[in-house]
């Protein structure tokens, strides 16, 4: 073998080797790898139990509202992808002190988190909703 014929053999594995280099895992969906070497999946996402929204709504409502709040009107709570939201009804005086319009809300939880809070109108499902007191 030739100088030159080794120096384009080593180059030839120095290119292989770099371009395996940053490959740890294939592509979990080849079809041309046996699956030792492929990326594993991550499983579905696993949806949160049914929180309790009465109390959460009751505990938290300061959070989840401004002003003096006597009650909370709860609905039940429904799943949407891996977290629930749930419609609730303050009743109590705003922060100015005048009694809180009925004005219904459309809230988020996400492990145990209150996230989005939405005021809903007339027309939305949550307005159908039978609200209890918590």
């Amino acid at each position: 073998m030739t100088r030159r014929e080794r120096a384009l053999a080593g180059l030839m594995c120095l290119v292989a080797g770099f371009s395996l280099a940053g490959c740890a895992y294939g592509d979990s969906r080849a079809t041309y790898l046996p699956d030792f070497m492929k990326e594993k999946t991550a499983g579905p996402p696993v949806a949160e139990p049914m929180p309790d929204v009465k109390a959460l709504a009751r505990d938290r409502r300061q959070e989840l509202f401004a002003g003096t709040i006597d009650g909370v009107l709860v609905g039940p709570p429904h799943p949407k992808g891996t977290h629930w939201m749930f419609c609730v009804e303050p009743i109590g005086r705003g922060a100015g002190g005048q009694p809180l319009a009925p004005q219904i809300y459309l809230v988020e939880i996400e492990a145990g988190v209150i996230g989005v809070r939405l005021p809903v109108d007339g027309q939305h499902w949550c307005a159908r909703e039978h609200l209890e007191p918590s």
